[in-house]
Order: structure tokens, then sequence, then C-alpha cells
């Protein structure tokens, strides 16, 4: 397995899910039911999107492990994993808002392989391979060279579990008086993306899952920003928070959220 190709298929798959997610937009009966929480829904859509994928993955990927949102984790014997996010943003799908996306990543030992976080609506392909760069499209993306948390764009992430969303909110009033603009969009893997892009300048999670984040984050650290948890030490367990960021004011961001 060549990692040109294993992005490829990463990429058809990505295709392949984002078809079945047009269509479904514009559905009206979506086949929404809550999962573990009433604010956090499945749609039939999630679902025939991650089937196209682990179709798509698994034949010519075989001996890969996956894990993925929606269905039960497949052990492998390569020693990589495929992690997948077929709808990220299923609130703002069920709610007809534009902004949600498909995220796929490969890992093995050492982290991320690749990564590809697609917005079927706007068309856009954000990619990026270890020690490779970080793209939108055939165009190589940067972070930002914001120098200073003041001004700052920040992406927030608001969970739908209450506890979570609490701490969010209790941390909010540290950053009213410098942040420029705060941004709750609902898509964890496109604020990430963005984030890569220069969009935004820096994002922050109070949690997240492994399959929020695999994508976004190698997107992050290819196009030269950081990806810390929220004491701004290594990221070992997304549930425990995220802070992506351009990496020229990570800290003072981290010692604000402290505050």
């Amino acid at each position: 397995m060549t990692t040109e190709d294993a992005l490829g298929t990463a990429v058809e798959a990505a295709h392949a899910a984002a078809a079945v997610l047009r269509r479904g937009f514009s559905c009206p009966d979506k086949g929404a039911r809550a999962k573990a929480h009433a604010h956090d829904p499945v749609t039939v859509f999630d679902r025939e999107a991650e089937a196209a994928i682990l179709r798509i993955l698994t034949s010519a990927y075989p001996e890969d492990a996956v894990l993925s949102e929606e269905s039960d984790a497949s052990a492998g014997r390569s020693g990589r994993r495929w992690i997948v996010d077929p709808l990220d943003g299923t609130n703002n799908f069920l709610a007809g808002i534009p902004h949600f996306a498909v995220s796929i990543a490969l890992e093995d030992e050492r982290g991320a392989i690749l990564g590809c976080v697609y917005d079927p609506v706007r068309d856009e392909m954000f990619t990026a391979v270890r020690g490779g760069g970080a793209w939108l499209g055939d165009a190589q993306i940067r972070v930002s060279k914001r120098q200073s948390l003041d001004g700052a764009v920040v992406a927030i992430g608001f969970s739908h579990h209450p506890e979570r969303r609490s701490r969010t909110h209790r941390r909010l009033p540290s950053l009213f008086s410098r942040v420029g603009v705060l941004r709750g969009l609902g898509s964890a893997s496109l604020d990430h993306a963005y984030t890569a892009a220069a969009r935004f300048d820096a994002s922050w999670y109070e949690s997240l899952s492994a399959w929020d984040i695999a994508a976004g984050a190698l997107l992050v650290e290819e196009a030269g920003g950081r990806v810390s948890d929220l004491g701004g030490g290594p990221l070992v367990d997304p549930d425990s928070g995220v802070i992506a960021s351009n990496g020229l004011f990570h800290d003072e961001f981290v010692h604000a959220l402290a505050e």
C-alpha cells in the first residue's frame, strides 16, 4: 500500500458518502432517531453514507481495522486503522443547514498517516498526508499568521452533553474581551479544516471522539499549526478536550481558558 493510493481510496470513499448525503439533504424525512442521548441524532443517511465508505475501504484494504461512528469497531491484522465519521454535523443536516462533512483518516502506530475532510455542499476536499502538507483541492494551505489571541477568529464546539456544554459556558467569559469572533458552526471536522486553511485562527472543544478529530488534527498540524489537550499537552484522549490553533498564540489560548 502506498500512501498516495490510500489517500485516493479515502477521497473516493468520501465522494461516495457525499453523494448519499446530498441526496438525503433534500429529503423531508431523514429517518432520524436518538442514540445514547436525546440531542445526539442519527439518520438513515448517516448509516447509508457509512456503508458506502466501508464498502470501498474494506474492499481495498481488507486487513485494516476500522473505527466508525455508527458501527462496531472491526479488528485488523495490518497495524493500520481507518477512522470514519460519515456525517459530521448531523444536527445541521437535519435542520437544513448546509454545513456538514465527511471525515476519513488512516492511522498506524505513530498516529495519523493521512486524512480527508469533504464538504459535500461546497464541494471542498481538504486532504493531508503525514509529512506532505495540507491541501484544499490542488492548493496547499497554511494556518493563519495571527500573533495573539486578541482579535482572533475562534471556533467553539457546544457538546450535546449538558455537563460538557456547561463547562464550555463557564470558560467563555475569559475569551469575551479578547477574541474578535466566536463561531459555533456545528461540525468539528470542518472547524479544524478551516483552522488549517486560515479561515479560523483556532478552535476549541471540551470533548471530542476520535472520528471527530483524526483527520482534522492532521490537517492542522500539516498546515503548520498545533493541536493539544486543554492543558497544552499532547493530545492523547480527545474526550478530555481539544485545542487547535495556528501555533503562534497556542499557549496564550491555553492560559486564557485556564483562567
